[in-house]
């Protein structure tokens, strides 16, 4: 069902993800998408959770790279964004439905910083205080938020996004090896 709310998402990017096309497309019953999702919008939170999931084992597999904490973490962030840049109409319908409210939404949201916040840990190195590390993340995730939200609505490129992303990890990391 994931699979299919994100090949209906690159076809017509929000608008093209209905929950009856799911069903067809997943060839499930309409009542076995409404069984694990509450609303689209909580299907589309779940995609984006598994689509940060699979770029998870991506860079599992293929660890960043960098001789600086700052190096790994733009090679991770730029990874991040090229990933999704590649795929407009699924980044923006996946980010609609993060957006919205509600508790399974809200639910799909924590697993994201949980799994964001994981991924990003990887590029610092073992001795680094670990709350400036936290700190650090945390600041990164929501610029990266941000940037997402602007560039899905229009008011950021792409190229703006990604560079705001940049900068904030250069300010943040400035200094620091």
């Amino acid at each position: 069902m994931l699979r299919a709310a994100i090949e209906l998402a690159a076809q017509g990017g929000y608008e093209g993800v209905q929950m009856r096309a799911v069903a067809e497309r997943a060839d499930v019953a309409i009542g076995t998408v409404y069984h694990y999702f509450s609303s689209k919008d909580h299907l589309l939170a779940e995609s984006l959770s598994e689509w940060l999931d699979t770029f998870r084992r991506g860079v599992e597999a293929n660890p960043v790279n960098g001789t600086t904490t700052l190096d790994r973490v733009l090679d991770l962030l730029r990874r991040t964004i090229d990933g999704m840049g590649a795929h407009p109409n699924v980044t923006a319908a996946l980010i609609s439905g993060f957006v919205a409210e509600g508790e399974e939404v809200a639910a799909c949201q924590e697993a994201l910083h949980v799994t964001f916040a994981a991924l990003l840990g990887t590029a610092f190195p073992p001795d680094f205080p670990a709350d400036d590390q936290a700190r650090i993340i945390r600041s990164l995730e929501h610029v990266w938020f941000s940037a997402l939200i602007g560039w899905k609505n229009d008011w950021l490129t792409y190229e703006r996004a990604s560079g705001d992303l940049e900068d904030a990890a250069r300010m943040l990391l400035a200094g620091r090896s």
